[in-house]
């Protein structure tokens, strides 16, 4: 997957609001945001802390701090403009395909799968 310096700025972008969005939740004190995360208010101060401090260093003339920011950004699961993802797709073009891919079950769970399963089949 190439990134373009455009498909970086964007990301960038979409980096900045999101953290934006966070800092606007711990000021606030709305809990929602934190609980989607699963984290705590200190936890959440202690990633912005650490996400500025990165984003300062990006700023400089280090070429190393700017590639470890820019990883960083590409590592945040944003795809660049011409790589899509199946559910981005619309049903539509799917040909009315809606349902998603089929995996089995971890192996932690495939014993209970498996019961399940058998258990609802009315077997």
């Amino acid at each position: 997957m190439e990134w373009g310096e455009q498909d970086l700025s964007n990301a960038r972008n979409a980096a900045d609001l999101a953290i934006e969005h966070l800092q606007d939740a711990v000021a606030s004190g709305r809990s929602d945001v934190l609980d989607e995360l699963g984290w705590t208010r200190d936890q959440a101060r202690a990633f912005l802390d650490r996400w500025e401090a990165m984003r300062r260093l990006s700023e400089s003339n280090d070429p190393v701090a700017r590639a470890e920011f820019e990883r960083a950004v590409r590592s945040l699961g944003l795809r660049p403009g011409g790589v899509r993802n199946s559910r981005d797709v619309p049903t539509d073009v799917k040909g009315g395909q809606a349902e998603g891919r089929r995996s089995r079950p971890p192996s932690d769970y495939r014993e209970q799968f498996k019961a399940y399963t058998q258990g609802t089949s009315g077997e």
